[in-house]
């Protein structure tokens, strides 16, 4: 009786875990409209050591303005699905006080993941071939 019990259980679990109702379908299409609003448009935000920076993304680039140094940075996007996406250094548009810049950065490639999507934000986790951790930043919709 008790296996009987075990195995019931175990077998309501997995079918409770394989089925998708029409509701789940819903919620899912919401999150992927969520992250496709994402894709271009006008963002911003802050880094500790360097203050805030000004996204202007489109299907194809990224550009990035770092206040504190007056720089223009323009990035290619790749969109791997609607929450990952690959920036490549393309080049420093502009750089009126010529600030250095980090060392191999012509090399940069920054892999992103959208999290936590609100009306407003969206919290993103990357990694890249520059740096050996994790950096979480939220990012904020320009209004």
């Amino acid at each position: 009786m008790y296996k009987a019990c075990i195995l019931a259980v175990v077998l309501l679990g997995l079918a409770a875990c394989t089925t998708k109702d029409s509701s789940t379908k819903e919620v899912e299409a919401v999150v992927l409209k969520d992250y496709a609003a994402w894709h271009t448009g006008k963002f911003h935000y802050t880094e500790s050591s360097i203050g805030t920076y000004l996204i202007n993304r489109t299907d194809s680039i990224q550009e990035e303005f770092i206040k504190s140094k007056e720089m223009v940075v323009e990035f290619d996007i790749r969109w791997q699905n609607d929450s990952m996406y690959t920036l490549t250094f393309s080049k420093i548009n502009e750089n009126p006080h010529n600030n250095t810049v980090a060392k191999g950065v012509e090399n940069l490639v920054k892999k992103c993941t959208i999290t936590n999507v609100t009306e407003k934000s969206y919290a993103e986790k990357a990694t890249s071939n520059l740096m050996d951790k994790t950096v979480f930043t939220t990012i904020f919709r320009n209004r």
